[in-house]
């Protein structure tokens, strides 16, 4: 009996590691080496990123990293290997980013889920792990900005203190004026409070006659149109004063006895004679 249940612990130990066993090629099948596999080639850091890190989709996890090395073209440049579910709709337009896992530490990968009217991003005979775009890391553009940001201000800086040595005694005989002038007016101060008093009040009495000005003006107007209207009567009356002497004069030189003497009388003289 003894060497019966020995052999029934040996047959069940013998069978849980096989069921163990299926399960682990099973899980490496499906889930590990299963779904499909995709590149991204990050132009950045991937800190944080290990294998198994989460890969999301949309924000639902999808799958995980399988693996990933520097590019052998370019060492600047990660390539990261991803294992995701096939029913996972990554398409042409599709971005991948490296996310933090927040309070649970580490990175994961996350895919944009790109445009519904792009094509799908699929595996062929010529390219059999397809590559999926990184999208710009943020401030990234910052980081490679900062020594050219930095060699221009150190050449501002250079430049400035060039043109202090330069100007240094003008700057210090300039420093020396505004000091004397600060001590100047430390003991002023009434009298420049009363200056500025004087000042208001002279804008005020200023403002006053502008406005007596304006209704001098006024009035020194209405006369003038008044005076040009009287002028223009007399205008008038003198053309028709300079007409009618002009009349005379005519019949004058036309007829003086007549116009001297009258018409009757110059019409007996002629009788007379």
């Amino acid at each position: 009996m003894e060497t019966r249940a020995n052999y029934l612990m040996i047959g069940g130990f013998i069978l849980g590691a096989l069921a163990l066993i299926f399960m682990f090629v099973f899980w490496v099948a499906n889930i590990a080496g299963g779904g499909n596999r995709y590149q991204i080639i990050f132009d950045s850091s991937v800190a944080g990123l290990t294998t198994g890190s989460r890969v999301g989709f949309n924000g639902i996890k999808v799958g995980e990293v399988q693996s990933f090395e520097l590019d052998p073209q370019d060492a600047r440049k990660v390539r990261v290997i991803i294992s995701v579910t096939d029913d996972t709709p990554i398409r042409e337009d599709s971005l991948a980013t490296i996310k933090s896992m927040g309070l649970a530490g580490g990175s994961g990968v996350e895919i944009s889920p790109g445009s519904p009217e792009s094509p799908l991003l699929l595996a062929s005979e010529a390219v059999p792990i397809p590559t999926i775009r990184a999208a710009p890391m943020a401030g990234a553009g910052i980081f490679e900005a900062a020594p050219a940001a930095l060699n221009t201000a150190n050449a501002f800086i250079k430049r400035l203190d060039a043109l202090v040595v330069a100007n240094e005694q003008q700057i210090t005989d300039t420093m020396k004026n505004v000091e004397a002038v600060t001590t100047m007016l430390e003991g002023k101060n009434e009298e420049i409070e009363q200056a500025i008093v004087d000042l208001r009040a002279g804008a005020e009495d200023f403002s006053q006659i502008t406005d007596k000005l304006d209704k001098n003006l006024d009035e020194l107007a209405l006369e003038a149109k008044k005076g040009m209207q009287d002028f223009s009567a007399a205008m008038q009356q003198a053309r028709r004063t300079a007409a009618t002497m002009d009349r005379v004069l005519r019949k004058f030189e036309a007829n003086p006895a007549s116009f001297l003497f009258g018409g009757s009388r110059g019409a007996g003289t002629a009788q007379r004679r």
